[in-house]
């Protein structure tokens, strides 16, 4: 019996560095630190990919697809990346090339005729690291090292109270995944109540609540349970593969904490590093009172059942 064919992409480089977390977690602080660090490029986004990634944990794309996209969207990036094709230049964004440490760098590459196999060969030999950001990267770690097997995932967990307190603001809780500037993959209930992907076959339990704060818990308890859970069963699996960081030692431990990713990644910082430290408000002042205080109001806000789960949360968050 004849095999089926399956689509092949090679690749043009496995280093990739996957920088993860809940939404509002810290990614957007830690990426463009990272950045920074020696033979490392600009990083890199796209929301494609991390929906490809949601549909195959659903098994709504199968896993041959999804590979193969995964890869090619992730392949195109670092070669557009190496000649200086899509760059962004919008000043404000966190992700224009004018934020990256040198960006001579891309911009040279723009007006350079170099491309095709030379500039992979070029790729292959400077043996660059290139920074991912990612949302909730734990929902399959299998799946990312089956893409790249000699990738890294730095996983960013912060204190379910500050998640909380901050989804809902945000209304994170339901009305913002029917807007159009939603990327993160959603569906209709009933065809009129809006709610994220990880809470698919949650629908019924999710439409009884009415208290935004309790629908936040309700959303924020699965999707984080998912992610720390799968980092303790995997750890010993990918101990060289996945670091978890906590955004609190992060944004007031900077200098601590970035050490402990060097030896990670085993890649050394270099001299913009404590340039972008400093312009991402790094090695801040205690933040305790601060969510002490939206502890309180959350609290006064929910019932019996979810000042359980609340405590839970905080738990699981405490679990090394």
């Amino acid at each position: 019996m004849q095999k089926k064919n399956k689509p092949i992409i090679n690749l043009i480089t496995g280093k990739l560095i996957f920088l993860g977390g809940l939404t509002r977690s810290g990614k957007s602080f830690l990426c463009p630190i990272v950045s920074t660090f020696k033979n490392t490029e600009m990083f890199i986004c796209n929301s494609v990919a991390e929906n490809i990634y949601y549909l195959n944990y659903l098994k709504m794309i199968n896993n041959q697809s999804a590979l193969y996209l995964f890869r090619h969207i992730y392949n195109e990036k670092i070669y557009n990346l190496n000649i200086g094709r899509d760059l962004n230049r919008r000043k404000f964004d966190y992700s224009s090339i004018t934020k990256y440490k040198n960006q001579k760098i891309y911009l040279v590459r723009e007006k350079s005729v170099k491309e095709g196999d030379i500039k992979i060969k070029d790729i292959k030999r400077d043996q660059n690291n290139y920074p991912v950001m990612f949302h909730d990267v734990l929902i399959n770690p299998n799946f990312i090292f089956k893409s790249f097997p000699k990738s890294k995932i730095i996983f960013i967990e912060r204190d379910p109270v500050d998640l909380i307190y901050e989804w809902k603001e945000k209304k994170y809780y339901g009305q913002f995944y029917s807007n159009p500037r939603n990327t993160t993959l959603a569906f209709k209930f009933n065809k009129k109540i809006s709610y994220p992907f990880w809470c698919k076959g949650l629908e019924n339990e999710y439409v009884k609540l009415n208290n935004s704060y309790e629908k936040t818990i309700f959303l924020l308890e699965r999707l984080y349970k998912i992610q720390k859970n799968n980092y303790l069963k995997y750890k010993k699996k990918y101990k060289k593969n996945i670091l978890i960081l906590k955004f609190e030692k992060l944004v007031q431990e900077t200098n601590i904490e970035i050490h402990k990713i060097e030896k990670f990644l085993n890649i050394k910082k270099s001299r913009f590093t404590a340039l972008e430290i400093k312009n991402q408000n790094g090695n801040r002042n205690n933040i305790d009172l601060i969510r002490n205080k939206r502890r309180d109001i959350i609290i006064k806000n929910i019932n019996a059942k979810f000042k359980k789960k609340l405590i839970e949360l905080e738990n699981l968050y405490l679990k090394k």
